[in-house]
């Protein structure tokens, strides 16, 4: 999804490319002490402390902020209506009422079906 979303908005493609490459064959281990766990092979995700990662979470989730912007219900205050604040990799929905909350989510969930993005609601 994210390389989608460098395409749509006009990267070039040797920077996608770069990006790509990036990502591939991503692995790592948990250290304790003097022991190391086996490798383990990152599949999906951002990786963590990257500085490029918070601008690859924002353009994957650009589409749904500005499909929430135009058909989500957000909390309203001083003529102001805001329906998802979004921050690295974190997303918070926000609504007046209960109806427009499950709108929200309901167009939350449509994106990740169409992405293959999952939540985690509990965070």
């Amino acid at each position: 999804h994210v390389f989608e979303g460098l395409v749509q908005r006009g990267v070039d493609s040797h920077m996608i490319e770069l990006v790509r490459e990036m990502y591939r064959d991503v692995k790592m281990y948990i250290s304790m002490g003097r022991e190391k766990t086996e490798t383990i092979y990152i599949c999906s995700g951002v990786k963590q402390g990257d500085p490029m990662s918070p601008l690859l979470f924002n353009l994957a989730m650009d589409p749904l902020l500005c499909k929430l912007e135009c058909e989500g219900e957000g909390f309203h205050h001083g003529g102001w209506k805001v329906t998802a604040m979004a921050f690295a990799d974190d997303l918070v929905l926000l609504s007046d009422s209960w109806d427009g909350m499950c709108r929200n989510i309901g167009i939350l969930e449509a994106f990740c079906k169409c992405t293959g993005l999952r939540t985690q609601g509990e965070k």
